[in-house]
């Protein structure tokens, strides 16, 4: 397998290994974090793929071309045995993509990835580092200092016919719907907005009242299935609209996304419109507290927005 990128710094974190025996030990010694680069694609996608994630080589690609510096891999005597990515929004962060081989697990890698991507965020002065913990993870990350904060949602529903209300994006609408989005959510993502549009243009929708913009969802299909998010809007009636938009634009396969469990509102909207819960997960966080904002009625994943 490929090892691309510099050989980064010696994790910060690592006094708890320090007292610990052997085997442990020399796991961490021999443990090198790398650049992840484009070729190793195909080893995330992999990754990814045995945890059922549904993530195609698009959003690996998108998702390098946003943080290359926040990409990272780890290399264990000659072999590619992890990974883990952090994606910056000014002073907050996402660390994402986390996910070690199952037979290199409790070893230490893990701890090693974790420890690159907040290195990173203090390098550019970040105030809050996010993730979502899947089922069994929480105690991993909460030994690393991360604080829980609520259950994080999957939700699915087949597609339905539903009235098209909102109108398509265009390039032109990008500025005025970036502005939109930090207003509402107090985070910059013009970058990232820009590139999940710049993918699936044709599943980007806005909505307007009286010449105002009320709300946008973007979304991407991939074979049968459908991942909504960001969906973000100043209330619920304009939510609705641009989901059962989004619903009704493909009426056959799986519609997924993620709603925070806090966000009442949005999730008995969900609910309303037909979702049911497939999964959970936690939102933790690391330094300051960031409240996020209620405007966001539905994500494709935390770190996408």
């Amino acid at each position: 397998m490929h090892h691309s990128g510099a050989l980064l710094r010696t994790p910060c974190n690592l006094h708890a290994s320090r007292s610990t025996v052997g085997g442990l030990r020399s796991y961490l010694e021999n443990i090198r974090i790398v650049r992840f680069a484009r070729t190793d694609l195909p080893f995330g996608k992999m990754l990814a793929d045995r945890e059922l994630w549904g993530r195609g080589l698009l959003d690996w690609e998108r998702l390098l071309r946003l943080e290359p510096l926040g990409m990272f891999k780890a290399v264990l005597e000659c072999k590619d045995v992890g990974i883990a990515g952090v994606l910056t929004y000014d002073s907050i962060a996402w660390i994402h993509s986390v996910i070690v081989l199952k037979e290199f697990r409790k070893h230490g890698v893990g701890r090693t990835l974790i420890d690159a991507c907040v290195n990173l965020c203090k390098d550019r002065g970040i105030s809050c580092i996010k993730l979502d913990s899947t089922h069994g993870s929480q105690g991993f990350y909460e030994r690393l200092g991360f604080h829980t904060e609520f259950e994080s949602l999957r939700l699915v529903r087949g597609g339905g016919e539903f009235p098209r209300v909102a109108r398509r994006v265009r390039s032109c609408d990008l500025r005025e719907i970036s502005s939109f989005d930090r207003i509402q959510t107090g985070v910059s993502r013009q970058r990232i907005l820009r590139e999940i549009y710049k993918d699936n243009p044709e599943w980007s929708f806005l909505i307007r009242e009286l010449g105002e913009l009320r709300g946008f969802v973007l979304a991407r299909r991939e074979g049968n299935c459908t991942q909504i998010g960001p969906c973000v809007s100043d209330g619920p009636k304009y939510a609705v609209c641009l989901l059962k938009t989004i619903l009704g634009s493909a009426p056959t396969g799986d519609f997924r996304m993620c709603v925070p469990g806090k966000n009442m509102q949005a999730v008995r909207l969900a609910m309303g419109l037909g979702f049911r819960k497939m999964a959970s997960s936690t939102r933790m966080f690391l330094g300051n507290r960031f409240e996020e904002s209620e405007a966001n009625y539905a994500m494709t994943s935390p770190e996408k927005g």
